[in-house]
């Protein structure tokens, strides 16, 4: 991968996840990019790299190892993140069955897919 490095994949996540996320760029969407670039640029370090080229296997290492150590609550945020991620790339109904996990509820207790409430891009 040419011209590839740790801070243009988090350039990358950024730009994706920035066009399509409604909202103010405070809050909670801050919080999505913030989480975004952390996502990216250890998949890179990893795997080197960039969102584009993920696959729901790198986002399924990230879940299942870089958050092992997380609270409950804040693994949660981050499948929120990457769910955002998913959803940018279209990928969703490919991928999102293979990302099922206790990190899928907030409270850590293994169960069904969360579905919840799609974010308005969806229908871009």
């Amino acid at each position: 991968m040419s011209g590839a490095s740790q801070q243009h994949a988090q350039y990358e996540v950024y730009r994706l996840l920035h066009r399509k996320l409604p909202g103010h760029r405070s809050g909670i969407v801050k919080e999505h990019l913030t989480r975004a670039q952390h996502i990216a640029k250890t998949i890179w370090q990893h795997h080197q790299l960039t969102v584009y080229t993920f696959q729901v296997k790198h986002l399924r290492w990230y879940l299942q190892k870089q958050t092992q150590q997380m609270k409950p609550a804040t693994r949660y945020r981050y499948w929120l993140t990457i769910r955002n991620i998913v959803y940018a790339l279209n990928k969703e109904t490919d991928w999102l069955p293979y990302l099922n996990g206790p990190w899928v509820r907030p409270d850590g207790k293994t169960g069904k897919l969360r579905q919840g409430r799609p974010t308005k891009y969806l229908r871009l």
